[in-house]
């Protein structure tokens, strides 16, 4: 893929009413569970990017009907789990396609490798690949211990009990309870505290109810899953991605302007749409509509200290807000959004200061210093990370000068993001 280069326009005001794209948590939850069912299930609107697509044809490749249609997608399992794939499947840079994939892979048979980019190789896998070892699947290294790629020798998973370390990836925990139901007997999955992100778990045990799995709670870190179950062929309306909102929020924030996004449920399960709480404590005004929420801005932004382990991805959007807010702000418990699509933390710390913008960089997150930015001597480099390149967009809604290199990084989880982003641009 070629570098692209992206001018962005400053504004003085924006307003716009956005529709969002799915969310991509939740599709890709959806086609593993519809993977997993009897029957064809039917996905509606869900995310088409670079990420979902990975994981999509990987399922393709263990034999699973996957047909796009306009805004829709349907899922029909094979009748045997699962065709054996000549080649590694390769999953690109997706870390949520790496840490979910192997358990739906181990609960059939069959011999799988699963690789991806250079990036992706530095990416932890163990916690997944011991958990699943404990229930009774054949799990090797390919190249260093605890990376990808890996090879499973898959002949289905065994009841037991299977301990997760999440404190990188909630995903490694949300791979396990998806997969646990199709086991040969029931399965307590145990885990340690902190889990990064712990909301997406919750996402995932809210889905796994809705389809009619049963699990129960057998301790404070602990859930026991009876098994076998059988997942049920499903109709699933996969609601706005909120990681997606933020970046239109943020705008609305950064330039005292209005945004409008739709669809996002006041109730939603997702744990970024949490950041409408931390726009609030900046001085933004939330208010919910029966489909939507409109973020108003504010001519001062104010600092703040928060512990951003449950949405990390919100927190290169809140670092840029961080930058230009009255005070100094401290964000902090995210020492693991150093093993993301780029070492996050570094990389704020280095884009922003050539903004000119005062920057501490911790071992779990980053210091602040607001006030405002200058224009850059130099394009801001998204670091082939599409959460980098959408936040310094909305910097450069107040910043004349910014340009970023590597835009198409944004079509991980967001393809149509600059057609959008430029509405803002013209109004």
């Amino acid at each position: 893929m070629s570098v692209t280069v992206k001018k962005i326009q400053t504004v003085s005001k924006v307003k716009a009413f956005i529709r969002l794209p799915g969310s991509k948590s939740i599709t890709h939850r959806a086609l593993l569970m519809a993977t997993l069912a009897r029957g064809t299930s039917e996905i509606r609107h869900p995310l088409v990017a670079e990420d979902t697509l990975l994981t999509a044809r990987a399922l393709e490749e263990l034999g699973v009907g996957v047909s796009w249609e306009e805004d829709r997608v349907l899922v029909t399992p094979p009748s045997h789990r699962w065709s054996q794939p000549r080649n590694p499947i390769l999953l690109g840079n997706s870390g949520t396609s790496m840490r979910l994939l192997p358990a739906v892979a181990a609960v059939g048979s069959g011999r799988f490798v699963f690789d991806g980019t250079s990036r992706l190789r530095e990416r932890p896998v163990a916690p997944v690949v011991d958990a699943l070892t404990s229930l009774g699947a054949r799990v090797r290294y390919l190249g260093a211990a605890g990376y990808p790629p890996i090879e499973i020798d898959a002949s289905g998973l065994r009841g037991g009990e299977a301990v997760v370390d999440a404190r990188q990836s909630s995903q490694f925990l949300s791979a396990l309870l998806i997969a646990s139901p199709c086991s040969g007997g029931e399965v307590r999955i145990r885990w340690e505290e902190p889990v990064a992100s712990f909301p997406y778990i919750a996402l995932t045990l809210a889905m796994m109810e809705e389809m009619g799995l049963e699990y129960r709670w057998s301790g404070a870190t602990s859930i026991t899953v009876p098994a076998p179950q059988v997942y049920p062929p499903f109709r699933f309306v996969v609601e706005g991605d909120c990681s997606s909102a933020s970046y239109f929020w943020a705008a609305a924030a950064l330039t005292g302007g209005e945004i409008h996004t739709v669809p996002v449920r006041r109730a939603s399960a997702q744990g970024d749409c949490g950041f409408l709480g931390v726009l609030e404590e900046m001085g933004c005004r939330v208010q919910w509509g029966d489909e939507g929420v409109t973020v108003k801005g504010t001519e001062d932004l104010k600092a703040v200290s928060r512990d951003m382990n449950t949405m990390p991805d919100m927190v290169p959007t809140l670092a840029v807000l961080a930058a230009f807010a009255r005070g100094t702000s401290h964000i902090r418990n995210v020492a693991h959004l150093r093993v993301k699509e780029s070492d996050r933390l570094h990389v704020m710390a280095v884009e922003l200061r050539k903004l000119g913008i005062p920057v501490e960089e911790l071992p779990d997150g980053l210091k602040i210093e607001g006030g405002g930015a200058r224009s850059p001597r130099e394009s801001i480099e998204a670091h082939n990370d599409h959460r980098i390149a959408m936040a310094f967009a909305v910097a450069g809604l107040r910043t004349p000068g910014i340009e970023i290199r590597g835009a198409e990084s944004v079509a991980k989880s967001f393809p149509e993001f600059w057609e959008v982003f430029e509405t803002l641009e013209r109004n």
